[in-house]
């Protein structure tokens, strides 16, 4: 396995998170493997997955590169190898659910087609993009999947001038996992975005560990488990060195030794990440104390809360800006999903 850079080993969460998604949906053969089993047959018997390529043009305005992560994927209609056919995934990975989201993707749409017109490659009519959104917040998804739900449409003869879509909704909270049974990679990932803040997840590791294990050749099973102890150890989750260093040695007899030396010097030691919160949470309520002069009785409880150690560099970031207690108390809830 190749050093990371020191870039790579200072990522922000989110930017871990893209870096993640990209790991396993940049591949054409992962993307396939979940397309496969995500898309209703109706549409995907329409599709020439044989024929898939993976777009790494981010259409995302760097206003939200900290809230999605995106990927365009294009395929073939079957019969037919010059009719392409355009998959847009956009992926949440805040812990609340964003507003109008379907109008994020709206723009996204518009902006591809408006690229391949500039390429030059648009025929008579433009090809079909199918969106997907992949939520894997904290909370399930709750707005609706259709462009009209977000428009104020006073009466019913308004609706044919007013432009309506309608998404594809893969959320990893409430996913079963086991739907995803063409690529164990795919499978894989949607466990561990759907445990990873739930205690199980030291157990669904084995799970997961063995999965890559069985279902792989030996080189990309050691690969995908060094992209997932990655992520892990550089997100706030549930399992401890110990538990990783347990599993790869418990299914990797032979090769666990080395594989742990790839990605172990950058695992949180057990205790040491807890550390480093208290000390930044104290820092931030000496900085609030100093910034307004007062504190309310509920914000040292709110900031107790936060599990997030860059979530909590964020908002002391912040007191040097928002002039008002009340403001920033509002930034905390926002920080921690309440609306």
């Amino acid at each position: 396995m190749g050093k990371q850079s020191d870039n790579e080993n200072n990522l922000t969460v989110d930017k871990i998170n893209d870096k993640f998604f990209w790991d396993i949906y940049g591949r054409p053969i992962n993307t396939a493997g979940f397309l496969k089993d995500f898309l209703p047959l109706n549409i995907l018997n329409e599709l020439d997955l044989t024929h898939i390529s993976v777009d790494k043009k981010s259409y995302l305005s760097e206003e939200y590169k900290e809230q999605y992560s995106d990927l365009v994927v294009e395929t073939r209609v079957k019969g037919n190898s010059e009719e392409p056919v355009f998959v847009y995934f956009l992926m949440e990975h805040k812990s609340y659910i964003p507003t109008r989201p379907a109008f994020q993707l709206l723009r996204y749409m518009v902006e591809q087609w408006y690229d391949l017109e500039k390429k030059g490659t648009l025929g008579s009519k433009l090809p079909p993009i199918f969106p997907i959104l992949i939520h894997h917040g904290e909370k399930g998804w709750t707005p609706g999947v259709h462009f009209h739900d977000i428009v104020n449409i006073p009466h019913e003869d308004m609706k044919p001038y007013i432009p309506n879509f309608q998404y594809f909704l893969s959320d990893a909270t409430t996913e079963d996992e086991d739907k995803y049974k063409t690529s164990v990679v795919v499978k894989c990932w949607f466990i561990v975005v759907k445990y990873i803040k739930d205690p199980v997840m030291r157990e669904k590791l084995f799970e997961v560990i063995k999965l890559l294990h069985d279902r792989l050749e030996q080189d990309a099973a050691v690969e995908y488990v060094d992209i997932f102890m990655k992520y892990l150890a550089n997100t706030d989750n549930k399992v401890t060195k110990t538990d990783a260093v347990k599993a790869i040695e418990t299914i990797f007899p032979d090769r666990g030794a080395d594989m742990i030396k790839g990605w172990a010097k950058e695992y949180v030691e057990e205790g040491r990440q807890e550390g480093r919160q208290e000390e930044s949470k104290a820092m931030l309520l000496e900085a609030i104390r100093a910034k307004y002069d007062y504190i309310r009785e509920d914000i040292p409880q709110k900031i107790t809360n936060i599990k997030s150690i860059e979530v909590i560099k964020s908002l002391l970031a912040k007191t040097y800006t928002i002039d008002s207690l009340d403001d920033f108390d509002k930034l905390i809830d926002k920080s921690m999903g309440v609306q």
